[in-house]
């Protein structure tokens, strides 16, 4: 478990990287120490350091329209790509006392069958801003790259143009600012049982940046893009969480039960990225009305709750856990709706429009309803079955700890090239329909400490490394063309234009980036400690087999309670990939400068 790769980090680092970068923790707000207020707060400044991809040019006889595989806006290097601030409070109040000394309506619960222990609440704010919608270049400040929309063709019959000013206001809404009551919980002990109940945060496994038996809480992507954190793109759910600690079981030890139920709409595809924010994918940054999505949430009943339970043992020097969940996963499945035939006229597929009254020329008319798209997509939140199971052991002689994580998806969402082409599905019917998938998934991660007195003579580097495999069972096929040269159907695909297929002659149909039906991907993280834990350089890599790779160099200087962090994250790839994904995002090169303030 986790608690181990602390320990390996805790004890076997030495006192003297410690001693002088000590970790800020929450000041105690009275005598007693039962109020703890903890506050964490950062600034940043991402530069691009390239410039975005145009995307391939698509032909469509004499004329050349705009590429449907670009990144947009387009920003040259240099310019500024975000400047995130960030805030989060947290208070804690333990109860214990309050209970004892009967104060308030507190003095019900003497009266209990049980005894409460360790109980309090627990209270997180979260305030998020980025000021390149404000003053950051052109392309994210103003609509100058979205107006030039307005002037393309109108593919199909009765379509409308896209909305500009509906677009910059969702723009804004979504990615500029957002301020929430972030975790509110109680919770507390009795006997062998602890539970918490309220709006939380949980996370199973081992897996460190990808998720494996951690797909609990749904990640928010639309905000601050790849790059930011795990734990801050994590969203919290209204939830139970009960734990039942078991004890010696055999030749078990430590052994306990641990459970949740949320009832929450929340997924990780609403909201997603806008257009026009700088992470978006590929084809997915201009606002246009050839495609109009329509997006479902689970509803906040029990029936479509998600829940788990999972089984936590130690078994001589080792710790296991099984667990299953029945989840929602970030990624929707889609379902695209058109016309019999070519995909040529505006049409109705029964579902409500959005209404703006001020801008009746989004498709608002009455006597038609069809939203002024010749492409509707629908997205959907199937309910994903995860069995998984982990172990983790620690490897005292050489100062390592070895952890893994195996887990099988159950009917998470999948794609092939039919499914987006409705220059195939279009020819029998009026929709790709929707697919789902099962995939084994494998995670072995290896955490050590080693000396290298060259390069640092008084601390050790602390590397962890990670390889993580997904195989997807009963893969749809790999060959992009058929002998014909028509886009091969049965294609597992990703929801991306590919840049490569205008180059080979297809213009018009959307045909994707390929997923191959195994993925491996290597990630690796290295760091040390200089001047008594006050310089702290890193660098972090990723690879994935598939031909991307991601490098991250770094430096933190910690001088309490502040931070200074300066990290160039470049991604490479030669062209769009499957896998992990890390190509898609191959133009987005850029240097951080970070301050933080933490007490």
């Amino acid at each position: 478990m986790r608690r181990l790769r602390v320990w390996l980090a805790a004890t076997l680092f030495g006192v003297g990287s410690l001693a002088g970068g000590r970790e800020a923790v929450a000041v105690s707000l009275d005598r007693e120490g039962t109020m703890k207020l903890g506050v964490r707060t950062y600034v940043n400044a991402r530069v691009g350091t390239e410039n975005t991809h145009n995307g391939v040019p698509n032909r469509v006889g004499s004329r050349i329209l705009p590429s449907t595989s670009g990144t947009f806006p387009f920003s040259a290097a240099g310019h500024l790509r975000q400047n995130r601030f960030f805030i989060e409070a947290e208070f804690d109040h333990r109860i214990d006392r309050l209970i004892q000394e009967g104060v308030g309506p507190l003095s019900l619960l003497q009266g209990l069958p049980f005894r409460l222990r360790n109980a309090g609440y627990h209270l997180t704010y979260r305030g998020e801003f980025d000021g390149i919608y404000d003053w950051g270049p052109r392309e994210y400040s103003t609509a100058d790259f979205f107006e030039p929309l307005l002037r393309l063709p109108i593919a199909a019959l009765n379509q409308t143009a896209p909305d500009i000013a509906a677009a910059r206001r969702h723009l804004r809404k979504v990615a500029s600012h957002r301020e929430r009551l972030f975790q509110a919980y109680l919770e507390a002990s009795t006997g062998r049982v602890f539970f918490r109940l309220g709006r939380q945060v949980l996370s199973w496994g081992e897996a460190d940046v990808f998720q494996l038996l951690d797909h609990i809480n749904p990640l928010d992507s639309s905000f601050g893009g790849f790059l930011i954190p795990l734990d801050e793109r994590r969203v919290p759910l209204d939830m139970l969480r009960l734990q039942y600690r078991i004890g010696t079981l055999g030749p078990l030890s430590d052994t306990f039960l641990e459970s949740f139920l949320a009832v929450d709409n929340k997924v990780g595809f609403i909201p997603a990225i806008p257009p026009g924010s700088p992470w978006t994918l590929p084809s997915f940054g201009a606002p246009r009305t050839e495609v109009r999505t329509f997006s479902f949430a689970p509803s906040r009943n029990l029936r479509d709750a998600r829940g788990g339970v999972r089984m936590v043992f130690n078994l001589g020097d080792a710790t296991f856990s099984v667990a299953y969940l029945s989840t929602y996963f970030d990624t929707p499945a889609a379902q695209l709706f058109t016309v019999r035939g070519l995909p040529i006229e505006a049409f109705n597929d029964g579902k409500p429009c959005p209404i703006d009254p001020r801008f009746p020329f989004r498709g608002n008319d009455p006597t038609r309803n069809n939203c002024g798209s010749p492409v509707h997509v629908h997205l959907t939140a199937p309910r994903v079955q995860v069995f998984g199971s982990t172990v983790t052991f620690a490897l005292p002689q050489i100062y390592s700890v070895f952890r893994s994580e195996v887990a099988y998806f159950k009917d998470e969402p999948a794609f092939t090239q039919r499914q987006f082409d409705p220059f195939l599905f279009g020819r029998d019917g009026t929709t790709g329909g929707r697919r789902l998938r099962d995939s084994i998934n494998l995670l072995v991660g290896w955490d050590v400490n080693f000396w290298l007195r060259l390069l640092n003579p008084n601390n050790t580097f602390f590397a962890t490394t990670q390889f993580f495999v997904k195989h997807i069972r009963n893969a749809a096929g790999s060959r992009v063309f058929n002998p014909d040269g028509t886009p091969n159907p049965d294609r597992e695909v990703l929801p991306v234009i590919d840049t490569l297929l205008p180059q080979l002659g297809v213009p018009l149909e959307p045909v994707m980036v390929s997923q191959p039906a195994t993925s491996l991907l290597q990630t690796l993280l290295l760091t040390t400690s200089y001047r008594g834990g006050q310089v702290n350089p890193s660098f972090a890599l990723f690879y994935d087999w598939g031909g991307a790779f991601v490098y991250q160099p770094g430096v933190t200087l910690i001088r309490d309670p502040f931070r200074l962090m300066i990290d160039y994250s470049i991604l490479d790839a030669h062209r769009l990939k499957g896998g992990s994904g890390i190509s898609l995002l191959r133009d987005r090169d850029n240097v951080q400068f970070r301050i933080d303030y933490v007490i």
